[in-house]
């Protein structure tokens, strides 16, 4: 009896004495989201990207786990819900989060030694119609409403000769994602559709026979790359961390394989004026906003 209390008394002095030790192995364990949504092919692939988020957090000792978000919006309210969150989104929503939920931007991928992409318009090979504007009274099918390659891009397009995209085109058909749209292509659901160059090149890479069946109309851009991004309440030294992570992933094995299957060179470092180009554009047409 008198050497358990001996040890209780050794015990409490140690938490008297340093009140922090408790608390620190717990803010050490606390685990926060890598979302995502929609911005890589095949973005559900849960072990790759698993292993991506796992790779940033082994080597910024930043424990994060995958969480999978329904679209752009349900991607930013969970990013604003958790201000320790990290995503990897699309340009549009990170313009308008970086406004209105002071959302930070960490890196910007490198895609074909470039950090910009186009948005290209697909048809199927059967159709003859030369630009977007030629569709009308077709479906249009679009990956996400906040999307700046499958929906603000085409919108922008038509708005600058004059043409409302909504009522231009018989049916504005949700795909989900940019590979539903090539889906909805293939299987004739839609007649045409704006898809992120990124995504369909990687696409072509693993099912090389789409080529034969979709063809390009039309390009837009380029544009800034999908950035990964960090919550209002993610710490300048932790974001220092990833975007030191993620522009030396080239510099070991591991990082290397990640970038090869997500068919990228790397990750750059950007300010957030390189996504102005979207900027301009939300200042001109409106797209849905987080609700």
């Amino acid at each position: 009896m008198l050497l358990n209390t001996f040890h209780m008394l050794i015990l409490l002095g140690l938490l008297i004495n340093f009140p922090n030790v408790a608390l620190t192995a717990s803010h050490n364990t606390e685990v926060h989201p890598f979302l995502i949504s929609g911005v890589v092919q095949n973005s559900n692939n849960a072990n790759k990207i698993k292993d991506f988020s796992d790779y940033l957090s082994k080597h910024t000792g930043y424990p994060l786990q995958i969480s999978f978000a329904t679209n752009y919006s349900d991607l930013s309210r969970k990013m604003r819900d958790d201000p320790g969150a990290i995503g990897w989104t699309c340009g549009a929503p990170y313009v308008q989060d970086h406004e209105t939920d002071q959302q930070q931007l960490i890196a910007v991928p490198v895609f074909n030694q470039k950090s910009s992409y186009y948005s290209i318009v697909l048809t199927t090979s059967q159709h003859t119609e030369k630009k977007l504007s030629d569709f009308k009274g077709a479906v249009l099918a679009y990956s996400d409403s906040r999307s700046n390659s499958g929906f603000l891009s085409p919108k922008y397009a038509l708005f600058k000769q004059g043409i409302e995209m909504n009522t231009h085109f018989r049916l504005l058909l949700n795909a989900g994602s940019h590979e539903g749209i090539i889906h909805a292509l293939l299987n004739g659901l839609a007649d045409v559709a704006a898809v992120n160059e990124y995504v369909w090149l990687s696409y072509l890479g693993d099912f090389p026979d789409a080529k034969n069946k979709l063809r390009e109309v039309e390009r837009m851009g380029p544009y800034p790359l999908t950035p990964i991004v960090a919550s209002k309440g993610v710490s300048k030294k932790i974001i220092e961390k990833m975007t030191a992570t993620l522009i030396n992933m080239n510099n070991d094995k591991k990082g290397h394989e990640l970038l090869k299957h997500f068919h990228l060179d790397g990750f750059v470092e950007k300010d957030s004026s390189f996504y102005d180009p979207i900027r301009s554009m939300l200042n001109k047409v409106d797209i849905h906003k987080v609700n």
